[in-house]
């Protein structure tokens, strides 16, 4: 196999579609935990009607809670940044390099042109358990946190052909 290593544009994607995929993949895993309870009090309103009520404030208020949990959880995590920053990215064999752009911050006096500070952080690919492709997005699942990935727009890739470089790559390493 060749050693190659493929440059990726400039990339991001917002916070909020993050949180999108994170709880996405959150509720694909644990489904049951929130359809079992409303299904015990659904069926158990037949006996008491008291039931509906507690199977509401399950959904509004325990659930709503947990989620939130997620979403403060799995928002703020060190590898959310690497979606959500403005990043350059070069993959190869040995792991994956981003080049973040970090806003410097200014004093008032200063001029209004914005600079960055480009932060370098390598990536092994021990730390990618998965590929996934969405509709807009590759996403790169990492080990941990579990519901946490690196997320690439479709369109920082020059062609297909290069995306297929890049998932050949990744493949060939994650298993």
């Amino acid at each position: 196999m060749k050693n190659s290593v493929i440059h990726i544009k400039e990339n991001s994607i917002d916070i909020g579609k993050y949180l999108r995929y994170a709880l996405s993949a959150y509720l694909k895993s644990w489904w049951w935990a929130y359809v079992l309870p409303l299904a015990l009090c659904l069926a158990l309103s037949v006996v008491n009607i008291n039931f509906i009520f507690a199977a509401v404030v399950l959904l509004f208020l325990v659930f709503t809670m947990i989620l939130f949990f997620v979403v403060i959880y799995y928002g703020l995590v060190p590898e959310s940044r690497y979606s959500t920053m403005k990043k350059e990215m070069n993959v190869g064999d040995d792991g994956i390099t981003l080049f973040l752009k970090k806003p410097i911050v200014k004093e008032e006096n200063e001029d209004d042109t914005p600079e960055f500070k480009i932060e370098e952080v390598k990536l092994q690919w021990e730390l990618i358990s998965a590929v996934k492709g969405t509709d807009e997005c590759l996403l790169l699942q990492f080990i941990a946190p579990k519901y946490s990935f690196l997320a690439i727009p479709y369109d920082a890739f020059d062609d297909e052909n290069h995306l297929k470089e890049m998932l050949s790559i990744v493949r060939t390493h994650i298993g």
